[in-house]
C-alpha cells in the first residue's frame, strides 16, 4: 500500500477517533474546538490578565489538507496520461500568526509550508509539484474605523461566492471549474468594505497588484496602467438569513503582454461579474451563482467569452453529518478551460471545451460540530461532461472523479 494512501487513511482514523473521544468526554465538559482554540492562543490579555497596551492577543495559525482522488474517464484507460488512475496529495499546509495591536489594528501573516508533495499539473510524461517552499499566502493589516473597515496587504480579492468562502470553509473538495478560471490570486492590494456585515446592504471595493513572481515576496509596485485588478461588490439582506451579491472585477491587463520579472496573477478575462444568492433556513443551506467572464485570457483561438451556473444545495443531517451537491455549468467556444489542477491534467484531450456540466455529490463529517471547520473528513463524486471537438478530436474530459480529503484549521 502506497505510503500516501496510509497516512490518508491515518489523518481519517485519527479524525475519526478524537471524534469519539469528545463524545465520550462531554459529560466532563470538554470542548475539543474550545481547547483547540484556547491552545493557539498563545496571549491573551484578558484571559491571562496581563493588560498589554501594545498587543491584545497573539495567535498561531495552522491549516491543512491531505486528499486522495480517482478517476475514472469515460472511455477507459487509454485517456488517461501515463496510466496514473489515483493521486494523493497535500493539498495545502500552512502555518502563521495573527496578533491584535493597540486596540485598533490586526496583523497577520501566513506562510505555505514546503516540502510537500503536492502536484500542479501533468506535463512531459511526468508531474510538475508546486512551488510552496516557504512561500508568503498572505499579510495583511486591517482595522475596523465605524462605518468601514480597511485592509492593505497581500490577501484575497474575494469576489465569487466559492472564491468568496476560504478555503478552510469550502463544504465541497473544491470550488467549481469555472470560478477556478476566473478568480484571481491572492494580490498586493488594498481594499475597503462596510463595518457591519449583518446590515442591511453591504458593500466592498478595492484595488490590486496582477504582477507577482512566482508566488512569492515580491512586492510588486503600479508600473503601468495595465498592471492592476479593480473589485467591487454590493450586496442586500434577504430576510433573516439571506443575501443576494452582485460582484464585478476588471483587470487593466492587456493579453499577451507581461512585465520584467512578472507573472498575470489577476482575474481570468478581462471583466468577470457574478450574482449570487446564499440562503439558510432551518438544517438547510442554498447557494447558487450565475457567472461570466468578457474577452478569457490566455485562450484558444476564437474564443472570447465564457457563462456559468453553480447551484449547490446542503444539508445538515445531523451535528456531525452533511450532505452536499453541486451542479455546475460553464459555456463558451473554445472559452472553457478545464481546470487545470484535476481531471484535465489527466485527460488525453483538449484542456479546454465549449461546454462542461459537473454533478458533484459529497458527504462531510465534522469532528467537533461546535467548530465544524476545525476538523472534518470529506468524501465526494463528480461526473463531468465536457463538449466539443478539434483538429485532436474531442475536448475537455468526460467521466467519474472520486476524492477524500482530512481539513483541517486552528
Amino acid at each position: 500500500m502506497k505510503k500516501n494512501i496510509i497516512i490518508s487513511l491515518a489523518l481519517a482514523a485519527g479524525a475519526t477517533s478524537l471524534s469519539h473521544a469528545t463524545a465520550e468526554n462531554s459529560q466532563a465538559t470538554f470542548n475539543l474546538g474550545a481547547w483547540a482554540k484556547d491552545s493557539f492562543k498563545l496571549f491573551d490579555a484578558k484571559r491571562d490578565h496581563a493588560e498589554n497596551p501594545y498587543i491584545q492577543e497573539f495567535t498561531l495559525k495552522l491549516r491543512g489538507q491531505y486528499q486522495w482522488g480517482y478517476l475514472d474517464p469515460a472511455g477507459g484507460n487509454d485517456r488517461v496520461k501515463g496510466n496514473r488512475h489515483d493521486n494523493n496529495e497535500w493539498r495545502r499546509f500552512r502555518l502563521g500568526a495573527q496578533a491584535k495591536l493597540f486596540n485598533q489594528f490586526t496583523l497577520k501573516g501566513i506562510w505555505n509550508i514546503g516540502g510537500l508533495d503536492a502536484r500542479n499539473k501533468y506535463s512531459d510524461a511526468g508531474w510538475n509539484r508546486s512551488r510552496t517552499e516557504g512561500t508568503l499566502d498572505e499579510l495583511t493589516l486591517s482595522t475596523k474605523i465605524d462605518p468601514v473597515t480597511l485592509c492593505i496587504g497581500k490577501h484575497k480579492p474575494a469576489y465569487m461566492a466559492e472564491y468568496r468562502t476560504s478555503s478552510a470553509k469550502l463544504i465541497t473538495l473544491e470550488r467549481s471549474m469555472l470560478v477556478n478560471q476566473l478568480k484571481a490570486e491572492k494580490l498586493y492590494g488594498i481594499s475597503v468594505s462596510n463595518a457591519d456585515q449583518k446590515s442591511e446592504w453591504g458593500w466592498n471595493t478595492g484595488l490590486w497588484l496582477n504582477g507577482q513572481r512566482d508566488n512569492t515576496w515580491l512586492e510588486p509596485s503600479f508600473n503601468s496602467d495595465d498592471n492592476m485588478t479593480l473589485g467591487m461588490s454590493l450586496s442586500r439582506a434577504t430576510g433573516k438569513t439571506g443575501r443576494v451579491r452582485l460582484d464585478y472585477m476588471h483587470s487593466f491587463h492587456k493579453d499577451g503582454e507581461s512585465h520584467s520579472g512578472s507573472e498575470y496573477a489577476g482575474p481570468g478575462a478581462q471583466d468577470v461579474v457574478a450574482i449570487s444568492w446564499e440562503g439558510k433556513k432551518g438544517k438547510f443551506n442554498m447557494l447558487a451563482e450565475t457567472l461570466a467572464g468578457f474577452n478569457v485570457y490566455d485562450a484558444s483561438e476564437g474564443a472570447e467569452n465564457v457563462f456559468g451556473l453553480v447551484l449547490m444545495p446542503s444539508y445538515r443531517f445531523s451535528p456531525h453529518w452533511e450532505g452536499v451537491l453541486r451542479y455546475q455549468l460553464a459555456a463558451g467556444s473554445n472559452a472553457v478551460k478545464v481546470d487545470s489542477r484535476y481531471y484535465s491534467t489527466n485527460s488525453a484531450y483538449s484542456g479546454t471545451s465549449d461546454l462542461l456540466q459537473g454533478l458533484y455529490m459529497g458527504c462531510n463529517y465534522y469532528v467537533c460540530p461546535s467548530n465544524p471547520h476545525m476538523l472534518k473528513v470529506m468524501v465526494g463524486a463528480e461526473y463531468l461532461n465536457s463538449e466539443g471537438s478539434d483538429a485532436k478530436g474531442n475536448k475537455g474530459f468526460t467521466g467519474w472523479q472520486f476524492s477524500s480529503a482530512v481539513r483541517f484549521d486552528f
